[in-house]
Formats: C-alpha cells, sequence, structure tokens
C-alpha cells in the first residue's frame, strides 16, 4: 500500500512540474529560426607592416590571420574609421637574420585618411620564430581590449 501512496504523490509533482513548463512555454515568445550575428562589436582594423626580416613578416601575416578568422575585426583598407596597427621589425643581429628579431606594434585611430591619427598604445620587444604565434595571439588580444576602451571615437550612426 506504501509503494501506491509514494508512486502516486510522485506521479502528481512530476504532473505539475511539466503542467507549470508547459504553461511558461505557451506565454513566451517564439524566437525567430534564423542565424544572426554573435556580436553586434566589428572592429575595423588595418595592418602596416615595415620591415626587412622573415621573422617580423611572419608576425604580420600570422596576426591578420588571426583577425581575418575572427569575428569581432574586420580587415579594412578603404577610407572608413579604423584602427590601426603599424608593426616594425629588424633583424636582432645583421649577421644572423633568423636568430631573432626587434619589433615595435603602434595602435593608431584615425577618421579617414586624411586625418591626423590619434595615438592609442605601443609595445616593443625582441622575438625568435618559436614565439611568433604567442605573440601575434598576445597583440590581437591587446587589439580587442584597446577596441572597446576606445570604441567611444567611432562616430555615432
Amino acid at each position: 500500500m506504501k509503494f501506491w501512496k509514494v508512486s502516486f504523490l510522485t506521479l502528481a509533482v512530476i504532473g505539475l512540474c511539466f503542467g507549470n513548463m508547459s504553461y511558461a512555454f505557451a506565454n513566451e515568445k517564439s524566437l525567430p529560426n534564423t542565424p544572426g550575428n554573435v556580436s553586434e562589436r566589428v572592429a575595423p582594423i588595418f595592418v602596416e607592416f615595415e620591415g626587412s626580416d622573415s621573422i617580423g613578416s611572419m608576425l604580420s601575416t600570422r596576426i591578420k590571420e588571426h583577425f581575418n578568422t575572427s569575428n569581432l575585426f574586420k580587415l579594412e583598407g578603404k577610407d572608413v574609421p579604423k584602427f590601426r596597427i603599424l608593426i616594425f621589425s629588424a633583424p636582432e643581429f645583421e649577421t644572423r637574420p633568423s636568430v631573432g628579431s626587434a619589433y615595435s606594434v603602434v595602435w593608431l585611430f584615425s577618421l579617414s585618411d586624411a586625418t591626423l591619427r590619434h595615438y592609442l598604445a605601443t609595445d616593443v620587444g625582441v622575438l625568435s620564430a618559436d614565439g611568433v604565434n604567442d605573440l601575434a595571439a598576445r597583440l590581437v588580444e591587446k587589439t580587442d581590449s584597446l577596441v572597446t576602451r576606445y570604441a567611444y571615437l567611432f562616430p555615432e550612426k
């Protein structure tokens, strides 16, 4: 007899839970079944590289690859407001250019190609071929933090 009482009570509780859930789902507005953007924030970026060494060139290319695969950035070459990343590199030792590179990265903001650019940040260091991927990821992450910090520079739409 106890078995029937417990199972009846369990079924009653389960029935109440499902009844409340179906009532809640019936009153919700249905969401559209169409794909949409994950993020409204897409920052236009332009990467400029100046250097004479292969390690710096690899760094520039890797940074552009990160921006191309991210949904937070868009590589932009048009004359629109954008963040500019200037990468300068030179061999650490002139006689052994494959050992390492000295690099400098400068972040700027420009409203157009004809206006003065605003300085945002800089990064300087020495890099070997083994550290290109890590440094590129770190620089993209720093770019993202600068984009969120200086988003107010973009004109209102």
